[in-house]
């Protein structure tokens, strides 16, 4: 899969961005955001109308899966500016997507169809706006015990209750749901990183327990990061 030009266009896409803002005033960057946002949320549009076609039930297509759930919660966030859904947008939401564009999976079995890409530009734009949004001083990117501990707690509810979802979607009506990819058995065959998981814990659920310290390293390493980047800075 020649996925080169994607992430070639991303990187220049991404210095263009902050070439051109880094002197915008603070207005002008969360309008800048807030644009990308409506670009993220017709690119899911579109990459929801292509699963569609591909005949997926329209039971497994609720806005129910981690990238959805971004395209409502990105704006949210942006707008309340509240701390656990801007860490939940970055450190999750954008942590996600990263994977999904990093790590493909059988959605990128047609590298330049229209499918695919409104699939990266998708995944792309929400690990882009909450990193644009923490460089632009609107997320401070400041990890503590409590934050993560709130944050894996918003987590863990979220993903059990959409376990259950899968649970009778599955069950009760025998449709292939996988919101948060809980299932194992459904989740293998579409990324290699959940294979891998499942071959270590072999069960629904359970297997996405590594999230939780990868969450975690994710959040140090950045933290550190940060804090590098302002000592240096002073």
């Amino acid at each position: 899969m020649q996925l080169w030009l994607y992430y070639l266009i991303s990187i220049i896409l991404v210095y263009g961005l902050i070439t051109t803002h880094r002197n915008a005033s603070e207005k002008r960057r969360h309008r800048t955001l807030m644009i990308l946002a409506l670009i993220n949320a017709i690119a899911y549009v579109v990459n929801w109308w292509y699963f569609y076609l591909r005949s997926d039930h329209i039971l497994t297509l609720l806005p129910l899966q981690l990238c959805n759930l971004a395209v409502f919660l990105i704006p949210a966030a942006l707008i309340t500016r509240k701390g656990v859904l801007m860490d939940f947008v970055f450190y999750v939401c954008g942590l996600g997507a990263l994977v999904a564009i990093l790590i493909p999976g059988s959605d990128y079995a047609d590298t330049y169809s229209m499918m695919t890409i409104s699939f990266y530009i998708f995944h792309f734009s929400i690990f882009l706006i909450p990193v644009l949004a923490a460089v632009w001083g609107f997320h401070s990117l400041k990890p503590t015990v409590k934050s993560a501990k709130d944050l894996s707690v918003l987590v863990l509810i979220i993903s059990l209750a959409l376990h259950g979802v899968n649970l009778a979607l599955n069950t009760w009506f025998d449709v292939p749901a996988n919101y948060f990819f809980t299932m194992r058995e459904l989740a293998v065959p579409i990324n290699p990183a959940f294979a891998f998981f499942a071959s270590l814990i072999p069960f629904d659920y359970l297997y996405l327990i590594f999230a939780f310290p990868i969450l975690w390293i994710y959040m140090s390493l950045i933290g550190g990061l940060m804090k590098g980047a302002r000592a240096i800075s002073k």
